[in-house]
């Protein structure tokens, strides 16, 4: 009896990836499967024996076509044109090698160095230092390999510390900028983008762009601003009438006022996530920030605001300075459309939140609140500048570490009526709110009178549907974890869902 294609596919979803591999032979279907899974995913970061078996076996368009993700580090590449690959051969397998080689002859030998398996003594390296001597080799190679790539749709490059002297060896970089791409993710130093981010770059149909810039290598403010101005803003700006998703990073402070101030407005961005260094200047002078949200206030829906602290000459935080950051990077903004806020971080001060909470809670339906504790009268200030102006109301709140009581839960019923998804991350679990006399009390004799309080509350006109808890305080396996799902069953009548 033979099953139709699509039933395969339907039982292979409950299968683990690794086992699928390996599923070649029992029909077509697994065969097409089995292809799809060791090939959707492919990286290219060391020049490897499994590295070269890839790049040869993507000389078959059959193979080609199933790469759907692509990652690449260039970080087994040396720094000048003519210096040799870190295998280099010696002297005598120098001599053996002609001088000028086809593309063919160089895949060719990869080719037969993989049906090589059955005598081990002769040492596969020295087969691939014969195809591949030195890196314009592994260019030369690499370039025609991801060319030949035409269902790419995502791909991640990660190009950091590692200049390459001549645009011609970038080639092999930009090769899977084509027409199928929808998603591009760039982590690159800043002097690496003038040979990434050419006028000729064309993405005519990306719709997500992630980009994290190093600066470290560009000392010269002018210079940083020029390639910012000059090269990025101008490739970026091109994809005015395709993108809809915006991440960007600075791993250390960085101006890139420049940046923001010459990129065009993306009619169709919904979804922006800025990361902001804690350590000044930040992200440059916060009018370029300010002027690029002011252009796109009436299509964003969206919002993630994060400090970080990647690296930096001082990996010091001035939260009092990132305050400042935002209350002028935000100032004057008003969101017609927005409603996802996103505040996720440990370097979020409370009052910064609270602030933009001000600003923007008006059409919010979600909000994210992590990273830093907050007390019950944060958590009161939170809601209460959450729900003030709102004409929308919340549907869904990520919150926490937070201090879990059955007053918190009280609050949240009262103020929240159509909130229908809570995430609640809670550091301690106390019977009412912490106090003194509370707290000498063992947490297992404070778990229990939560629930004794809790027993006597009912949420009738609650809609929550879902309620995610996540407790550390909880010992594992713990009964304490299914008693938490009864009691909120219990006094939630809408409750469907429980994690």
């Amino acid at each position: 009896m033979t099953l139709p294609h699509d039933i395969w596919v339907h039982v292979s979803q409950f299968l683990p990836a690794l086992l699928l591999r390996d599923l070649l032979s029992v029909n077509h279907s697994f065969f097409e499967i089995a292809m799809d899974c060791r090939y959707r995913q492919l990286i290219f970061a060391y020049l490897d024996d499994r590295m070269l078996k890839n790049m040869a076996r993507l000389r078959d368009p059959a193979v080609a076509k199933r790469v759907r993700i692509l990652h690449i580090e260039p970080s087994f590449l040396n720094l000048t044109d003519s210096a040799p690959l870190y295998f280099t051969p010696s002297k005598q397998q120098e001599t053996t090698l002609p001088k000028h080689r086809s593309l063919r002859s160089m895949l060719t030998d990869i080719a037969n160095l993989l049906l090589e398996q059955k005598n081990f003594s002769r040492h596969p390296k020295y087969r691939i230092m014969q195809a591949l001597k030195k890196r314009e080799d592994v260019v030369q190679v690499l370039s025609e390999v991801l060319s030949g790539l035409p269902n790419v749709k995502d791909y991640y490059v990660s190009w950091t510390g590692l200049p390459l002297a001549s645009p011609t060896l970038s080639t092999f970089l930009t090769s899977p900028f084509q027409l199928k791409l929808r998603k591009l993710s760039l982590n690159v130093s800043l002097d690496n983008v003038p040979s990434l981010m050419t006028p000729e770059s064309s993405l005519p149909q990306l719709e997500e762009l992630h980009l994290c810039i190093h600066s470290e290598t560009v000392a010269d403010k002018l210079q940083a601003a020029n390639i910012l101005r000059r090269y990025l803003a101008p490739v970026i700006s091109r994809l005015r009438s395709t993108l809809k998703t915006f991440v960007i990073s600075a791993w250390e402070a960085t101006d890139l006022s420049p940046l923001f101030a010459n990129l065009a407005q993306f009619p169709l961005l919904d979804d922006l996530s800025i990361n902001i260094p804690v350590e000044p200047c930040h992200l440059g002078h916060p009018s370029g920030t300010n002027g690029f949200l002011a252009k796109h206030q009436s299509s964003l829906r969206c919002l993630r605001l994060r400090p970080t602290l990647y690296g930096g000459k001082g990996l010091a935080a001035n939260l009092f300075s990132f305050h400042d950051w935002i209350l002028a990077a935000t100032a004057g903004i008003s969101f017609t459309k927005l409603r996802v806020l996103d505040m996720t971080s440990s370097l979020f001060p409370t009052d910064t939140s609270l602030m933009c909470l001000q600003r923007f809670s008006r059409t919010l339906t979600s909000l994210s609140l992590t990273g830093v504790y907050r007390t019950y009268e944060d958590v009161f200030d939170m809601l209460e500048m959450a729900t003030k102006n709102s004409s929308c109301g919340l549907t869904h709140l990520r919150i926490g570490p937070v201090g879990l009581c059955p007053e918190l839960i009280d609050l949240m019923a009262s103020k929240l009526p159509s909130l229908q998804r809570l995430e609640i991350s809670a550091r301690d679990i106390y019977p009412s709110l912490p106090d003194a006399d509370i707290t000498k009390f063992s947490k297992t004799a404070q778990i229990e009178s939560f629930f004794t309080a809790m027993e006597s509350r009912s949420y009738t006109s609650w809609k929550l549907q879902s309620l995610s808890i996540v407790a550390d305080v909880l010992p594992e396996n713990d009964p304490f974890e299914a008693a938490l799902e009864q009691t909120f069953f219990q006094c939630v009548p809408s409750l469907r869902f429980f994690t």
